[in-house]
């Protein structure tokens, strides 16, 4: 019960996890704390401290104990004592062989007592050292957090421009719906149907790369926690385009971060770890002191059995010893001048360091409260480019609608407004990063939050907008390649006569293409043009005139058995180039065919093609 219990809690605790959503501050906490390189800066913060802790135990006395155990055996010298008299005696001497055991009992203990205070300056420089690293372990924190900042702000960037591009997605695939009813209805050419599919196309890979730049950020920014990226989210959050410019005083920026940045502070404390490190050296000049105490004894048997017991040897020959010892240096072969010269040096490396990093950081604030300015310049100016260009696609959208306008004038004022407004994001962001780090400089604490919740993962395209997109590879609308036309037997050949396509540029002031329905009832009334005339729907774009050579050009009528009478050729011409002015003055003014229903339309252009393919025009 308690197995199935555990596997039931370990899943549960892998979905949470899984399913987490990091705030900005649960990442700049995790960061700040988990970081491999913090990490190894704690490390060495215990290391120094234990440096101090041994610097601050050397001006203890210590305290060992000896015990030493041997065997002798060889030749001894030995003295017997031969009494002659009452006050004479004989002493001779003589050596033999013999075997013996020896333990001796030793306990000592020793100080120093003066050294020109060289273990209490060790222990001040290994106290800067010990500061020195705390403040090396909070520049890599802020350093951390800094990139923190601006991995978490290119996420909610990438994340803003998604969402721009799912709108103009989103508004093409509702113009292409909108561009093929009105194809259908005969308001429209085929070209701007098309040029409406292909805007739709170019909007979703657009879309799609933008996806693509999010995840891409969101790994970025996994990978510097150090988390797995598949399952990683950020909580979504909203910055206002309201932005203001706060006022800033760049000295007192400067003097704040020069009084409390832990570079400096780390700086300022290698230097007086230098000067430490001088007096360090200079203490070898000097005599030092030590004091000393030492109680012994010791214990002997020759295996002869003539010895005393190892209790009243031990106390018989114990002994005591007081010391105190003076080392003075004489010559140290020039060795303690040299290592006082090398502090010296190692102090103006130090002091050295210190003004390269006052140097950095001022150039460092000086930079970003440029940036910041320039920023703010740039964030400004592009919220007016929106301003303008969306009131100029409002405009190119009804004139559009009214027919003013072509479908290239409004893909270009679209576009201006799109981009307007992506490069407005990306100005603003670039200008609150910029902020940002003026507000570490100044002790500001680093946060991202907002009031406003949004939720971007919810920009997928609709139903409407997929079906649209792969509407895009059907085959229901087809270009229909003109048919080359035999000549008729009983109508002869037009010979001699300069036919030639107008220019609609001169005569459209609206910019309006002519109906693509109306080209083919040209088309059929007057044949069908063997070279390549290429007929534009852009307003911009004069159409080529047609060759003039009748011998390229049949005309084949439809109806053999009608009996109106065909126009001469200059009657036809001149009724002809009426139409057309009268067609291209209603375009200018908007007007368009209006139809119940397809039957009807159809109907009539059935009607007109009948009239043309006669001559008649009406």
């Amino acid at each position: 019960m308690k197995l199935n219990n555990s596997i039931i809690a370990f899943f549960i605790v892998g979905f949470i996890s899984a399913q987490k959503v990091w705030s900005f501050n649960d990442c700049l906490s995790y960061a700040r704390e988990n970081n491999l390189q913090v990490l190894a800066s704690k490390l060495n913060e215990q290391v120094q401290e234990s440096n101090l802790k041994i610097a601050k135990k050397e001006k203890l006395p210590d305290l060992k104990g000896t015990i030493t155990n041997g065997i002798t055996f060889g030749p001894l010298a030995t003295q017997k004592v031969t009494q002659n008299g009452i006050t004479d005696f004989t002493i001779d001497s003589y050596y033999k062989y013999t075997e013996g055991y020896q333990n001796n009992l030793a306990l000592e203990s020793s100080m120093i007592l003066y050294n020109n205070r060289r273990l209490r300056l060790n222990e001040e420089k290994n106290s800067f050292l010990v500061q020195q690293n705390q403040y090396t372990t909070e520049k890599i924190k802020n350093d951390i957090s800094l990139q923190l900042v601006g991995n978490y702000l290119t996420v909610l960037l990438n994340k803003e421009l998604l969402g721009v591009q799912y709108n103009s997605m989103d508004i093409q695939a509702k113009e292409k719906d909108r561009n093929e009813k009105l194809y259908t209805a005969g308001s429209i050419p085929l070209s701007t149907l098309y040029e409406s599919k292909s805007n739709l196309a170019n909007a979703k890979q657009t879309y799609e790369n933008a996806k693509i730049e999010v995840d891409r950020s969101l790994m970025v920014l996994a990978m510097l926690l150090q988390k797995d990226y598949r399952d990683f989210q950020i909580e979504d959050v909203k910055v206002s385009d309201d932005i203001g410019m706060p006022l800033i005083n760049l000295d007192d920026i400067i003097n704040y971060a020069f009084n409390n940045q832990p570079s400096i502070k780390s700086a300022e404390l290698g230097v007086e770890s230098a000067k430490k490190d001088i007096d360090i050296a200079k203490t070898a000049f000097y005599p030092s002191i030590t004091g000393g105490y030492k109680v012994s004894t010791f214990y002997q048997d020759y295996f002869d059995r003539s010895n005393k017991s190892i209790d009243d040897q031990w106390y018989d020959n114990h002994s005591q010893m007081l010391s105190v010892g003076v080392n003075i240096p004489i010559f140290s072969k020039g060795t303690n001048k040299i290592k006082v010269q090398q502090s010296r040096i190692n102090q103006l490396l130090q002091e050295n360091q210190l003004d390269q990093e006052k140097l950095n950081l001022k150039q460092n604030i000086q930079t970003s409260y440029f940036d910041v300015n320039t920023a703010y310049q740039t964030f400004t100016s592009a919220k007016e480019l929106v301003s303008s260009t969306e009131l100029s696609y409002e405009f190119a959208q009804k004139s559009f609608t009214a027919g003013k306008i072509n479908i290239y004038d409004l893909n270009t004022a679209r576009n201006n407004y799109f981009n307007a407004l992506s490069q407005m994001l990306q100005a603003k962001y670039s200008f609150l990063f910029r902020l940002k780090i003026l507000d570490f400089y100044i002790g500001k604490p680093l946060e991202i939050s907002s009031d406003e919740s949004v939720n971007y993962n919810n920009l997928t395209p609709s139903k409407e907008t997929i079906q649209a997109i792969n509407d895009l590879t059907s085959t229901d609308v087809e270009i229909k390649k003109p048919e080359i036309l035999k000549p008729n037997n009983n109508i002869p050949e037009i010979k001699g006569t300069n036919l030639s396509t107008p220019n609609t540029s001169a005569n459209i002031k609206s910019g309006k293409a002519i109906d693509a329905k109306s080209k083919d009832e040209f088309k059929t009334s007057i044949g069908t043009v063997k070279t390549s005339t290429d007929i534009s729907n852009n307003a911009s774009q004069p159409i080529k005139n047609a060759p003039a050579n009748s011998k390229d050009m049949t005309v084949k009528s439809t109806n053999k058995n009608s009996s109106a009478k065909p126009l001469s050729k200059t009657e036809a011409d001149a009724k002809r180039e009426a139409l057309i002015k009268e067609r291209r003055l209603k375009y200018s003014q908007g007007a368009r065919p209006q139809f119940q229903n397809d039957a009807q339309r159809e109907a009539l252009i059935k009607e007109r093609r009948a009239k043309l393919s006669k001559g008649i025009y009406d």
